[in-house]
């Protein structure tokens, strides 16, 4: 009976082990540089024309543009970290540094400076790792931002998935970029 119980626990342990080291293996592979795969990622203005088409007219036409400013396809994307930090760099924009315990940081969009108070062009960035994913969130006065990165089995294709909410949409905003590895 003694010898039953030490292998059940031995066998639950190695199941509670073996998604911990999935994740973690997962994650060591979205180290790299990402080139844009545009025929597999979602056409973002159509996911844009959907997200506002429930809006009046007026605010619409205010929404579209500010929504089409901050959602592009990147594309390259470098994403490298330590143990401490992560950072991503999105061709064409400032560099996202960030702790990746979700400790925040603010950071500005445009310069991609820190700043010291959340307003205008600054937002709020928490970056963590959940189960092998890298999920950050760019939090501004107005609504979020959510990117999460995830790698496939081999390594060779990363998919950010992007969701934008705000009191000001009426459903949130999803997409999906996919990313072939470069290096």
């Amino acid at each position: 009976m003694r010898r039953q119980r030490i292998a059940l626990l031995a066998v639950l342990a190695l199941f509670a082990v073996l998604p911990a080291q999935a994740g973690a293996q997962q994650a060591s592979q979205l180290r790299g540089t990402w080139t844009l795969n545009r025929e597999a990622s979602d056409d973002i203005n159509a996911k844009i024309n959907t997200a506002v088409a429930r809006m009046n007219v007026v605010v619409r036409q205010i929404a579209r543009p500010r929504l089409r400013s901050t959602n592009t396809a990147y594309p390259r994307l470098v994403i490298s970290y330590d143990a401490t930090n992560v950072r991503v760099d999105m061709q064409g924009r400032p560099s996202v540094s960030s702790p990746a315990n979700g400790q925040p940081v603010l950071w500005e969009r445009e310069s991609g400076r820190t700043c010291t108070q959340l307003r205008g062009d600054c937002v709020r960035v928490t970056t963590e790792w959940e189960n092998g994913a890298l999920t950050q969130t760019f939090r501004a006065e107005d609504g979020q931002r959510v990117n999460v990165y995830t790698v496939n089995a081999d390594g060779s294709v990363m998919t950010m998935n992007v969701t934008i909410t705000s009191p000001r949409l009426p459903s949130p905003l999803t997409y999906k970029l996919v990313y072939n590895r470069a290096s």
